[in-house]
């Protein structure tokens, strides 16, 4: 009996099997290369029809070998929304969560963002999609035939279901913005305070509940963000346990049975019950993306070919932090901005005579992500911090060992790295698991994750 999960990434769209009796899972990865250019530069768009059609193609890749299918969960990246008409079709482009229009000047040199979150009470950030959508709002920019609104999660469940209208849990629902996390809905005094009509809104329904079937009898359930996703799909112990993400963003995340808040960290609605705690930073992997492209450019300047120099990631693959000068240039990674303060700049400090080097910079560059993801930490309560284990998660954490031991030396703890790839796919796929009554409770799903025993780096 197999389960599939699919991950909607920024810039990979994932899927993985996992056979439940056999234990052994299989997974695939391909590039969403599906970015729709713009002449704004605050504008990031991507062509949803595009992606549905890559997820529908890993789902029939899965199910061509005759396995039984028994479900399908769907995760993906938070925040961004699209528009859909009455029957279910696109009418825009997916504006994601790294869309910046919600930066903007509006009133009284306020950006959007930040006159809603003065005029709500609640915090929101550029990216978000309801601030997204009243940009929009506010500009004209609302597609003429619009029904509703919907993250690229529901868009694809739409897609593999049929349905006509989108469906959303209170994971995604809560990244839209405007969102009860005590009552679990959207906190409509709030919208009418704002001019936004709740009837634009993808009806809410519980995490995991069944949102239709494939091809006629293959359960597809409501998805969820790739955030709790993720925090599924690699953590065992779900209670005990704090997760370190770093992909094209980072986060730091821990779960909470009560409703907690604290400076900088998002509260979110957790599958299953509770929530986590989460402290984003925009560039995680980006920022070595950005140092990387800064390489290959300076190569390509003195007349010399980047595809014949080594790869990048190798090259940082193979690095040792042990034999460089302690006196290193210090990096601040907010080359996006931050969620608190989007005018934020990357910064590149403590240059001397002597360590301004290639190597150097890589070295100061891996430290101020780790700096960034130690800092959020600081800011738990003490009660909170009593968590045994600190797992390790993302494709920039699994490509680079220097990454691992520099979380480790910070945290002064083990890092755990689960043996599986794709944490967030295999999240969805857990949460189908759980929804299809396979095993008695979502929080035992961590039973089914392996950790791999040399992942690491410090003791």
């Amino acid at each position: 009996m197999r389960f599939i999960g699919i991950d909607l990434g920024t810039t990979s769209i994932s899927g993985v099997a996992l056979d439940l009796e056999e234990g052994a899972s299989a997974a695939v990865s391909r590039q969403n290369n599906y970015n729709l250019g713009s002449k704004k530069a605050w504008e990031s768009l991507q062509d949803p029809e595009l992606i549905a059609g890559i997820a529908l193609e890993i789902v029939d890749q899965f199910m061509s070998d005759g396995h039984e299918i028994a479900g399908i969960g769907i995760t993906g990246q938070m925040h961004g929304i699209l528009y859909v008409d009455k029957d279910g079709n696109p009418l825009s482009p997916l504006f994601s969560w790294q869309d910046s229009r919600g930066n903007l000047l509006y009133k009284n040199n306020r950006s959007y963002a930040e006159f809603l979150t003065q005029k709500t009470g609640y915090p929101v950030a550029s990216g978000y999609g309801l601030v997204t959508h009243f940009y929009n709002a506010c500009n004209n920019l609302i597609p003429a035939n619009a029904a509703k609104l919907c993250t690229i999660m529901d868009f694809v469940v739409m897609k593999l279901t049929g349905r006509k209208t989108p469906l959303i849990d209170p994971s995604n629902a809560a990244a839209l913005g405007f969102f009860d996390l005590n009552k679990f809905r959207f906190d409509e005094g709030i919208l009418k305070k704002i001019a936004i009509d709740r009837r634009i809104l993808p009806e809410v329904r519980p995490s995991g509940e069944l949102a239709g079937y494939y091809k006629e009898t293959i359960p597809v359930y409501v998805g969820i963000g790739d955030n709790q996703a993720s925090f599924l799909g690699a953590v065992r112990d779900l209670r005990n346990s704090i997760l370190v993400n770093i992909g094209t963003s980072a986060q730091l995340a821990l779960y909470s049975t009560g409703y907690v808040r604290i400076n900088t960290f998002e509260t979110r609605p957790f599958p299953g019950g509770g929530y986590l705690l989460t402290g984003a930073a925009l560039c995680g992997g980006k920022s070595l993306s950005i140092l990387k492209t800064f390489f290959e450019d300076t190569v390509k300047l003195f007349g010399h070919s980047p595809d014949k120099v080594v790869d990048f990631y190798q090259i940082i693959s193979m690095m040792e932090d042990t034999a460089l000068t302690k006196d290193l240039p210090k990096v601040a990674p907010f080359f996006n901005g931050r969620r608190t303060d989007p005018r934020a700049r990357g910064v590149i400090s403590n240059l001397s005579l002597t360590n301004f080097t290639p190597e150097n910079l890589i070295v100061g560059f891996i430290k101020g992500i780790v700096d960034e993801i130690f800092e959020f930490y600081q800011k738990i309560p003490v009660k909170l911090k009593r968590k045994q284990f600190l797992i390790g998660a993302g494709n920039t954490i699994r490509f680079s060992k220097l990454l691992c031991r520099n979380l480790e030396d910070r945290f002064q703890r083990r890092l755990y790295i689960p043996k599986h790839r794709e944490e967030a796919a295999f999240g969805a796929c857990l949460l189908a698991v759980a929804a299809g009554k396979h095993i008695d409770h979502l929080f035992r799903a961590g039973e089914l994750i392996e950790i791999d025993p040399g992942a690491s780096c410090l003791f």
